[in-house]
This record gives C-alpha cells, structure tokens and sequence, in this order.
C-alpha cells in the first residue's frame, strides 16, 4: 500500500519560493513518485499542486503536518488550500479501493 498526499491551492503571491521550499522537504523521504506544480487558473490567479506517494504511512502523515503548519504559517501567501490524503492500493497492483484518509483545508 502506499499513501498518497495531494494539494490543490491558489496563491495571492509568486509560488516560485513556496514551490521550491516544498520540493526542499520532499526530498528528506522516501517516496514512490511525486510532483510539486505551479500555473495559472482560469482567473489568473497563481495555482500550487502536489502529488506525493509515499512508500511509508508514517512519512507521510509526517509531510502532511508539516505542509499544514508550512500552510498556516504562511497563510498570507495563500487564499485558498486544500489537501487529501489517502491509502492506494492499485499502485501495488492490488485490486482493492482507495481508502480516503485525513482531509484538511484552509479557506
């Protein structure tokens, strides 16, 4: 099984340092893959997304706290985030369902 954190957000600043602080930390785990992207939406406003899969539950939940206290502290950079984290099972070729985990958000 591996757990699976995703972020969805939209920033009020540049997500250049917000991005680059968030790849930092990825790379003090373990993981299967992951991905840290920024754009644009539909409004213009700067969007910030992660895929992380974590080959431990304990990283995981670990990174999990980390990015929202990271969140909170600078919530002023943010206007909106939120973040899902779940078990997958098909990623190890197992044909059981995602099992949703914590899910949290900042409005």
């Amino acid at each position: 099984m591996h757990r699976v954190l995703n972020l969805v957000s939209v920033c009020l600043v540049d997500t250049t340092t917000l991005k680059e602080d968030i790849r930092n930390k990825l790379t003090t785990y373990n993981l299967h893959e992951h991905q840290v992207n920024d754009g644009i939406n539909e409004e213009g406003e700067p969007t910030l997304a992660i895929n992380a899969d974590f080959n431990s539950a304990t990283d995981a939940n670990e990174f999990h706290a980390w990015l929202k206290t990271y969140i909170m502290q600078n919530k002023t950079s943010f206007k909106n985030a939120r973040t899902r984290v779940h078990d997958c099972f098909h990623a190890e070729g197992q044909t059981l369902p995602c099992q949703i985990g914590d899910i949290w958000e900042l409005i």
